[in-house]
């Protein structure tokens, strides 16, 4: 296997972030998956999430091969659930998680969950929590595979329509 490891994003990988979530985005929409069907993630957020120190890309072969962003504040729309979080402790959110199509299918979204969590567990996070559509089986998948558990529903914004399911582990 070729050199894979994670690093803070940079302006220079602006572009490269923006094409996977794009082509994220065409995904989602051809599977009929209602997530990222609007303006989010739009370029301002992503250069925002590098300007912030918390976006994280997985280089495979010196090319971006995923993208991700570990989110130390608070998340507001984890405030209300329908169901209950395990922990009140801290937490880290784990948001905007994608694989360019170029690395389809070699199961990068393992490694680079693996990567999120160790880097985040080394900076003394110890509750991790994540959402995602309830049609987008894939996440809820990757999610659950990684040790995540399911903890209820919460709301984008509080609206109704936007319903994630949330998922937390605890280490």
């Amino acid at each position: 296997m070729s050199l894979t490891y994670l690093r803070n994003a940079t302006p220079h990988d602006l572009s490269a972030i923006s094409q996977i979530i794009n082509d994220a985005k065409t995904y989602l929409f051809n599977a009929r998956i209602d997530q990222w069907q609007d303006a989010y993630p739009n370029r301002q957020q992503l250069e925002a999430d590098i300007l912030h120190q918390q976006s994280y890309v997985l280089i495979v072969q010196k090319q971006i091969a995923a993208t991700a962003v570990l989110m130390s504040q608070p998340e507001a729309n984890y405030q209300h659930i329908q169901g209950a979080w395990q922990s009140s402790q801290p937490y880290i959110t784990i948001h905007r998680v994608a694989v360019s199509q170029q690395f389809s299918g070699q199961h990068l979204s393992r490694i680079l969950f693996s990567n999120l969590i160790s880097i985040a567990y080394q900076g003394d996070w110890r509750n991790f929590r994540i959402d995602t559509h309830p049609d987008n089986y894939r996440m809820q998948h990757l999610i659950t595979q990684n040790g995540f558990q399911y903890r209820g529903i919460i709301h984008l914004n509080d609206a109704a329509k936007s319903q994630r399911w949330a998922y937390e582990l605890n280490l």
